[in-house]
């Protein structure tokens, strides 16, 4: 574990939890499957566990963090439907 720990710079069980964590974010960013599928697939047998878990890591709930991602992809998509529709007209 030492060793480990001095090549990655964290505890297994810590990079293991960021790596779960991260596939979590993107599946719930992706809005494709439910927080408790989310759950499973990230390792979790408990959606209240994830939940406890994903709160300490990013700061608010699996559901928070699908509305804010759902917010900014919808943002961030309209500037580039307007350009197209620009350079088309033109």
């Amino acid at each position: 574990m030492a060793r480990f720990s001095a090549a990655f710079g964290e505890s297994p069980m810590s990079l293991l939890r960021r790596v779960r964590m991260r596939h979590a974010a993107d599946l719930l960013a992706a809005n494709a499957v439910s927080i408790d599928q989310v759950a499973f697939s990230a390792g979790y047998q408990s959606r209240s566990s994830f939940t406890r878990t994903f709160r300490r890591y990013y700061g608010n709930d699996p559901s928070e963090y699908r509305a804010r991602a759902q917010r900014t992809a919808s943002s961030s998509a309209a500037p580039a439907e307007d350009a197209i529709e620009e350079s088309a007209a033109a």
